[in-house]
Parts: structure tokens; sequence; C-alpha cells
């Protein structure tokens, strides 16, 4: 029996220290493709911000255009006080057509923050893995060595103090 201990300790060991590595790896595998599904829908926001922008600039040319021409079949022309608000306008779509911009990129950069924290937590993962291979090794060499220990011959294995007689 002592015989088959050693070996099953060995493989014992062994299969943990291998679980831990492959458990760790395959944290950061997952990690590593949640970040870049991540990077993806970054980019689709940037692109998608984009398309929203030029959009908003296509409705903003016509509403200014239909107003040019209202105001020119009107009589009043693009003189004064209609020309302050067609400017005004135009400087208002303008800014919506900014801002339409500027949210695509905070969306953007808010994905592509959370696919930093993924990829480092995949390589924590996968550090983790191999702490934890190097713990099982060491606890199977702990192990081990106890066990040689206790078949050890009895003048070398350790023996604690004799309590002390009661008279």
């Amino acid at each position: 029996m002592a015989m088959l201990a050693a070996p099953l300790l060995i493989a014992s060991t062994a299969f943990s220290a291998i679980g831990s590595i492959a458990q760790g790896n395959a944290a950061n595998a997952a990690a590593q493709s949640n970040a870049d599904a991540l990077t993806q829908q970054a980019d689709a926001e940037n692109r998608a911000a984009g398309a929203r922008e030029e959009q908003q600039r296509r409705q903003a040319r016509q509403f200014l255009g239909g107003q040019r021409a209202s105001l020119a079949q009107a009589g009043i022309g693009l003189t004064g006080s209609a020309y302050d608000i067609n400017r005004q306008s135009a400087v208002n779509a303008e800014l919506d057509a900014l801002n339409i911009r500027y949210e695509g990129q905070l969306a953007a950069k808010g994905l592509r923050d959370q696919a930093t924290m993924q990829r480092f937590e995949g390589k924590q993962a996968r550090t983790a893995g191999f702490l934890g291979a190097g713990a099982a090794l060491l606890q199977g060499a702990s192990s081990y060595a106890g066990m040689k220990a206790g078949n050890a011959a009895p003048s070398k294995a350790y023996r604690p103090p004799a309590a002390p007689r009661k008279r």
C-alpha cells in the first residue's frame, strides 16, 4: 500500500497543478474573447454615431433650405433678423450633429475601457492559475516529504516531548 501512495500523491499533485493552469488559461481566453467583442462594439458604435451625425446634417440642410425658401416666398429675404434666425438655426443644427458624434465617442470609450478591464482580468486569472499550480506542487511536495518522514526509522522521526507524569 505504501508503494502505491507515492505515485498516487505525485499523480494527484500533477493533475491539480495542470488543472489550475488550464483553468487560468481558459479564464484568460474567455476574457480576451469578451474584450475583442467589446472592441468590435466600440468600433460599431463609432460608425453608427458617424451615420447619425450625417443624418442630422442632411436633415438640417433640408430644414434650413426650406426655411430660406419660406422666407424668400414671403418676400422677407435673408437680411436682417431673418438672416440671424437662419444663421442661428444652422449653428444649432451643427451643435446637434457634434453632440451626436460626442455621445458616440463616449459610448465607444466606455466599451474600450471595459475591454481593457477584461484583458486585465484575463491576465490576472492566468497568473492565478500559475500560482495555484505552484501551491499544488508545494503542497504535494510537503505531503510527499511528510510521507517519507513517516516511513523513516523511528530514531530520525520527530517525537514530541513526553508529557510529565502525575504522581
